[in-house]
């Protein structure tokens, strides 16, 4: 039961059971993979909720002798500090205690000295430091270090690395990239799973020939949650706290929200705190437009940096426009060159404003194509 004071909606944070959504044959799939020792490759756009379905997928995976290890690349911006957090992390993620962790690394590597030190609680607080000119030497020892430990403790490890496109933005990328493919793919004991949020970086590491991990798993798209298992969530949601929805007021709410898993919950989390009894239509709408004040600010800043020609392109892909390189979409929308439109579709797919499918363009953020349509496109509202 739900305390009737707090939200049963959950967005901004990771969300698991109970708050957890469908997604019931991606997390089958996740399982049978990780049982099976599968390399697996997770791709969706930021906030559709993979990293959410990776945890949970871990936690219902069944089996004592699986040990998972997470790892996430979002802050880390070269090889050493990539190295030195996986080893850690493997490290944590295996061992029982400090005096086993000690024992057992002398073990594991052959060349390399790793120096390790202890916080309060020596599972969860470890810092482990290499001599770099060594460890560039022998990374080999590091990358094979989960197969290693695997053999050794008769496990069977999962490591899933999120935000694994960073990988390509790492000085001197394609060595490291053509080392952890090489190591990995021999391994019987480890497998991966690897995800990332920039679906045009993470097809171009595992989906072009001339990459390393060129075919180094099964790759998964994950798709948007179908209207038909969130509307019933919401409904559930709205009961379980003591208020109503109606069928057709929460997939209205899924509608506008363009069915993006964090923006749903988000917007369901502002109707219920607005809502005393019933949903109504007059709730719906106050609470986008309570929506779009409350981030506009970010989105204000998100277009001070870009280009006129850039601005001009959003307007014509939201008024409908798809040849943006006709002469006459060109000069209505002044979007400057073929050259121009060229290189300001990349400059917008990286900064995740836009995405591409079938060739088609599209707004990545629901509510940020709502803010914009008001302030840019009259009448939208």
């Amino acid at each position: 039961m739900y305390n009737m004071n707090i939200s049963p909606f959950q967005y901004g944070k990771i969300v698991s059971e109970s708050a957890f959504v469908n997604r019931s044959r991606e997390k089958e799939l996740l399982i049978r993979h990780f049982q099976s020792g599968i390399n697996t490759i997770l791709i969706s756009p930021r906030r559709w909720g993979k990293t959410s379905l990776v945890k949970e997928s871990m936690r219902l995976t069944p089996g004592k002798d699986i040990t998972f290890v997470f790892i996430d690349l979002f802050s880390i911006r070269d090889e050493q500090e990539f190295l030195t957090t996986f080893a850690r992390e493997i490290m944590k993620a295996t061992m029982n205690k400090r005096e086993e962790i000690l024992k057992d690394a002398r073990d594991w590597f052959k060349q390399l000295l790793p120096v390790l030190s202890f916080g309060i609680d020596p599972l969860s607080d470890i810092s482990i430091k290499f001599d770099w000119e060594e460890a560039k030497k022998y990374r080999h020892e590091i990358i094979n270090l989960p197969e290693v430990i695997a053999e050794q403790k008769k496990l069977q490890i999962v490591v899933c690395i999120d935000e694994f496109q960073n990988i390509a933005k790492f000085p001197d990328s394609l060595s490291i990239e053509k080392e952890l493919r090489a190591c990995w793919q021999h391994h019987q004991h480890a497998s991966y799973c690897l995800f990332g949020s920039k679906r045009h970086m993470m097809m171009e590491l595992f989906n072009q020939s001339e990459r390393p991990f060129y075919r180094f798993g099964d790759m998964i798209l994950l798709e948007k949650i179908a209207t038909s298992e969130w509307v019933p969530f919401i409904i559930d949601r709205f009961s379980e706290s003591g208020k109503i929805i109606s069928g057709t007021h929460a997939e209205l709410l899924v509608q506008k929200m363009k069915n993006h898993p964090y923006y749903i919950q988000m917007y369901s989390d502002y109707v219920w705190s607005l809502t005393s009894n019933q949903v109504t239509t007059e709730i719906l709408e106050l609470a986008i437009e309570e929506i779009v004040n409350h981030i506009s600010f970010q989105f204000q800043e998100d277009m001070e940096n870009l280009s006129l020609t850039q601005l001009n392109l959003i307007k014509a892909i939201s008024a409908g426009e798809t040849q943006f390189t006709a002469k006459a979409v060109m000069d209505k929308y002044k979007l400057g060159t073929p050259r121009n439109v060229s290189r300001n579709k990349e400059v917008l797919r990286n900064k995740d404003i836009l995405d591409t499918t079938d060739n088609k363009f599209s707004f990545l953020d629901p509510v940020f194509e709502i803010w914009f349509k008001k302030i840019f496109v009259s009448a939208y509202f």
